[in-house]
């Protein structure tokens, strides 16, 4: 009896808990290490804002296999919720940039990928939420491209160059999981 109490309950939950959960977009484009090039991941995620819950924008960069580039690009001083490098990202589409700071993690995929992730919450932090907004908000109009140059924390070391090209299609994916926190 106890057990069906606790099943029931717990399915009673999850609709609340999936309101919370962030939608994503994954799209693929490229990566330019120096003389290296290869595939790259950008994911894009929007959640929403409940009772108890502060939703986030946030826009991701996973470099696939990252050990083969720690020779041209250090990645340890991104590692970790507190990293602290410094705002070294820059995001850019056509006319409209800005630099971000990130923090990083390394991926349980297959492919190894480090990830380098901004997120900004949509309430309490209305300067960061409004930077990202008026970067990302070209890509949701059509055709464009997101350049993200994450430039390195240390001396001597190579920027990696990620580029996304948004055609149509990926910009209506984009605007429907976008709208919702993309401030004016």
């Amino acid at each position: 009896m106890r057990w069906t109490i606790l099943l029931a309950a717990l399915l009673l939950a999850l609709p609340a808990a999936a309101q919370h959960r962030p939608a994503t977009v994954t799209l693929e484009g490229r990566l330019q290490a120096g003389a290296e090039e290869r595939a790259a991941r950008f994911e894009f995620q929007c959640s929403a804002n409940g009772p108890n819950a502060t939703g986030v924008l946030s826009v991701e960069l996973h470099v696939p296999h990252f050990a083969e580039l720690e020779r041209v690009f250090d990645f340890d001083p991104f590692e970790g919720p507190d990293a602290r490098a410094g705002a070294r990202s820059r995001l850019e589409v056509g006319q409209v940039s800005a630099q971000f700071e990130v923090a990083g993690w390394i991926g349980v995929t297959e492919d190894r990928p480090f990830a380098f992730g901004l997120g900004v919450p949509r309430r309490r932090d209305a300067r960061r939420l409004g930077e990202l907004s008026r970067v990302l908000r070209p890509l949701t109009a059509g055709p464009a491209t997101l350049t993200w140059t994450q430039r390195p924390a240390g001396q001597g070391t190579t920027p990696l160059v990620a580029r996304l090209e948004v055609g149509a299609a990926d910009a209506a994916r984009l605007r429907t999981l976008l709208a919702p926190c993309l401030v004016p």
